[in-house]
């Protein structure tokens, strides 16, 4: 009697969250580097698009592509459009996920940023997990209203036989939390502290978020902006408040040539002008003279602002710092050991 081939499933892990901004690309990409064994990647549903050299690719498969995975395209490692939901089916994904599983011993799952996504259509990160069997992660913060939604899900989870392999809290470093979602019944795996350095955006992030106009400084947009100050007071009462951050964005009415000026007196890494008003000449020269991004845009200042704070610091993969960083950051606080092996 001819026996059927035995097939050794590659192991998974689905990373997931139940928040917006939980540092999902910051965990997958953290875990990724730890491995100690052939590991791949694949997202199921493109997020953020970006352009690199003239073509569209989603921003977290370019990173893992360019740093993790070389064998397979961004494209192939985050195959469909998230619109594309309601008429996909799971073995379309399957497949997908199969091409660029061979081979591999780990293989790292992200979802989107909610793990409901797709629920409807019986393709959300449960189902996916399901599917793979893979060790699930839930990365939530760490605000009340979070807490709530990740005890719902676990319960969900329970009745659907689905085990946590475990929950990493974002920007907390509250050990009490993590007592109290244990006692819960709540695994966790750790908790990821703030760090300002992984939070910083490159102006030319700015730039291409708000469509921007560069009028100078075109030779720094890859400068880091560590703060975002909004310029709406007096020029005495800014070029005080403007002396005391360094490295920051400053965001004003185009028009505001005096706080544009105070502003530029102070250490900066841009100037962002709204209500696509232009400034005066002397405000562009001395911007110009001191290489700082001067950068016109249509929002008003409010809109440019809430724009800007809702954006996640892109990683970069040729900055090898701040991926080192990374690395680190997870080994120390995350049970990497618990979630690899």
């Amino acid at each position: 009697m001819r026996r059927s081939p035995i097939i050794k499933l590659v192991k998974s892990i689905f990373v997931s969250s139940i928040t917006s901004r939980s540092g999902k690309t910051v965990i997958t990409l953290g875990l990724a580097l730890n491995s100690k064994v052939f590991t791949g990647f694949f997202k199921p549903f493109q997020e953020k698009m970006i352009t690199v050299n003239g073509h569209l690719v989603e921003e977290d498969a370019y990173l893992m592509q360019s740093v993790i995975d070389f064998e397979a395209s961004p494209a192939e490692l985050c195959p469909f459009p998230r619109e594309s939901i309601p008429s996909l089916t799971m073995d379309q994904v399957m497949e997908a996920y199969d091409r660029v599983s061979k081979n591999k011993e780990l293989m790292i799952v992200e979802g989107v940023e909610l793990i409901t996504a797709g629920f409807l259509y019986g393709l959300s990160g449960f189902d996916i997990v399901e599917r793979l069997k893979s060790d699930i992660i839930l990365l939530s913060n760490a605000d009340p209203e979070s807490l709530d939604r990740l005890a719902m899900m676990k319960h969900y989870m329970d009745y659907r036989g689905i085990p946590l392999k475990g929950v990493i809290l974002n920007f907390c470093d509250d050990v009490g939390i993590e007592n109290f979602l244990k006692s819960k019944g709540i695994p966790v795996l750790g908790s990821m502290p703030y760090t300002p350095s992984l939070r910083t955006l490159h102006v030319y992030e700015i730039v291409e978020e708000l469509n921007g106009l560069v009028l100078a400084g075109n030779e720094n947009l890859n400068g880091l902006v560590e703060k975002t100050i909004i310029g709406a007071m007096s020029r005495d009462s800014a070029l005080r408040y403007f002396e005391r951050v360094p490295n920051k964005a400053v965001i004003t009415g185009g028009d505001r040539n005096d706080v544009s000026l105070a502003a530029l007196d102070t250490s900066m890494a841009c100037l962002i002008l709204t209500g696509g008003l232009l400034p005066s000449q002397e405000v562009v020269d001395r911007a110009r003279s001191l290489g700082v991004p001067l950068i016109s845009v249509r929002e008003d200042t409010l809109a440019a602002s809430e724009a800007i704070d809702k954006l996640i610091a892109r990683i970069d993969p040729n900055d090898e710092k701040k991926i080192k960083l990374i690395k680190d950051e997870v080994a120390r606080n995350i049970d990497v050991g618990r979630i690899l092996h």
